[in-house]
C-alpha cells in the first residue's frame, strides 16, 4: 500500500495525546498559517518564537501533525470534482474489499480524499471533462455490481464544476471550535465569503526543475528538503530556489493536517444535502454561515449554488448527536432542502484505509510525469 495512505494498523497505532492550552495554541497557528515562518506565525499567537518553535517539534515528535502540500486550486485544470459515495455490502467477502481498495488506488490515483471501511466508501476525485466521466462511472459500476459490493443501489455521485464551485480543505477553524481557542485573527465573517466567483482556471508553465520540485514535496511532504533535493537528482541550492518560486507562485501551497485520532477523535461524518430551490442565494449561503459559526467540525467542504458536502470531525457519539439534531432542527425550520440528506456516521477505528489531502497523484495526471520520466 503507499505510504500516502494511511491502514487500519497505522490508526491502531495512533495514541491519543493529551494537549496543553500552548500547545493547542501552537497547533492551531500551524494550521491557520501554514506558510508563516515560526517568527510570524508566534507573533499572531503572542508567544517567544523559542517557545513556539519547541512546541512545535514536540507536537511534530509525537506526531499530532502532519505536514502536506496541496495542488491551488486555479491550476487544476479538471472540469469536474466528483464526489462518490456508497454502502457496501455488509457480507461482502474480506478479500473482495481488499481487491476493491487496491483497484481504487491502482485505477483512481488521481483521488484526493478517500475513506475506506467494511461499510462505507467516500472517495472524492477530479475528472478532465463528462465524457471521461461517465466512461468510468459505467466501468466502475459493471465491475463491481458484480461482486455484490453495493448494498441496495448504485453509488451516490455528486458532480461539481470545478469553475464554479467552491472546494477547501482546512483544519483550523476545527481545531479553533473543538479547543475553545480564543483569539481574534482577523477571520472574515462576512456572507460574502460565501459567494461563488467563477475561477479562472490558469495554467502553470514550469521549467522542468520546478516540475520535478513539484512532484517531490507532493509525494513525500515531510521529508527535509536535503532529503526531497537528492530524491530529485539536485544540489540543495537548486531545489530550494525552484521550491521558492514554487511557492511564491502559489502553484501548491502547504496544508497542516492533525491526526484525527491524536485529538482524541472517534468519528468521521460525511454529509450531503442538495438546497431548497426555491431559496434565494442568499439564503443558501446563510446556511453555511450557520454551519460555520455553530458547528464548525468540518475540515472539508465543497458546495456549489445547488447542493454542498461537508466532512466533519466529532470528539464523541453524544456530541455529534447533539450537534446534529441541532442541523437537523435549523434545516427543516428553514426549508433548507426539500430531499433528505445523507449522512453517514464513520468510527476513526473502523477505518481500513484512509487517503487524506493527498495530491501527487492528480499532479502526475495533469503534467503526465511519474518516477522514471522525471
Amino acid at each position: 500500500m503507499l505510504s500516502q495512505i494511511t491502514t487500519s494498523k497505522d490508526i491502531r497505532e495512533i495514541k491519543p495525546y493529551r494537549l496543553s492550552d500552548r500547545e493547542k495554541l501552537v497547533l492551531y497557528a500551524l494550521a491557520r498559517w501554514p506558510s508563516y515562518s515560526d517568527v510570524d506565525a508566534s507573533e499572531k499567537v503572542s508567544m517567544k518564537r523559542s517557545t513556539f518553535t519547541a512546541i512545535k517539534k514536540r507536537l511534530k515528535d509525537k506526531k499530532v501533525y502532519r505536514l502536506k502540500y496541496r495542488l491551488s486550486f486555479r491550476y487544476i485544470d479538471e472540469e469536474i470534482i466528483k464526489c462518490t459515495f456508497f454502502e457496501i455490502n455488509p457480507n461482502i467477502d474480506k478479500d473482495v474489499l481488499e481487491e476493491f481498495s487496491k483497484a481504487v488506488f491502482d485505477s483512481y490515483s488521481n483521488s484526493v480524499y478517500n475513506i475506506i471501511t467494511d461499510s462505507v466508501y467516500v472517495g472524492f476525485n477530479f475528472v478532465k471533462d463528462f465524457a471521461k466521466l461517465k466512461k468510468g462511472r459505467f466501468k466502475f459500476e459493471e465491475r463491481w455490481l458484480k461482486k455484490k459490493i453495493f448494498t441496495k443501489e448504485y453509488p451516490k455521485y455528486i458532480n461539481f464544476s470545478n469553475k464554479h464551485s467552491k472546494i477547501m480543505f482546512n483544519y483550523a477553524p476545527m481545531i479553533k471550535h473543538i479547543f475553545r481557542i480564543d483569539i481574534d485573527d482577523d477571520e472574515i465573517d462576512s456572507l460574502d465569503k460565501y459567494r461563488i466567483k467563477d475561477r479562472k482556471i490558469a495554467k502553470a508553465k514550469l521549467s522542468k526543475n520546478e516540475k520535478i520540485v513539484i512532484h517531490h514535496m507532493l509525494l513525500q511532504s515531510e521529508k527535509s528538503d536535503l532529503y526531497l533535493s537528492k530524491q530529485a537528482g539536485m544540489n540543495l541550492q537548486t531545489f530550494n530556489k525552484a521550491k521558492r518560486r514554487v511557492l511564491d507562485r502559489g502553484i501548491i501551497r502547504p496544508i497542516i493536517i492533525p491526526m484525527h485520532k491524536t485529538l482524541e477523535n472517534e468519528i468521521i461524518v460525511f454529509k450531503h444535502f442538495k438546497f431548497n430551490q426555491a431559496l434565494t442565494f442568499e439564503e443558501r449561503f446563510e446556511v453555511l454561515r450557520y454551519m460555520d459559526k455553530k458547528h464548525p467540525h468540518h475540515f472539508m467542504r465543497i458546495y456549489d449554488e445547488n447542493e454542498c458536502i461537508c466532512i466533519s470531525v466529532y470528539r464523541d457519539y453524544p456530541i455529534y448527536h447533539k450537534n446534529i439534531k441541532k442541523i437537523e432542527e435549523y434545516v427543516a425550520k428553514n426549508s433548507i432542502t426539500s430531499h433528505k440528506p445523507t449522512i453517514a456516521v464513520v468510527p476513526i477505528k473502523n477505518i481500513i484505509y484512509l487517503k487524506n489531502v493527498v495530491f501527487s497523484g492528480l499532479y502526475r495526471k495533469m503534467s503526465e510525469t511519474d518516477e522514471e520520466n522525471i
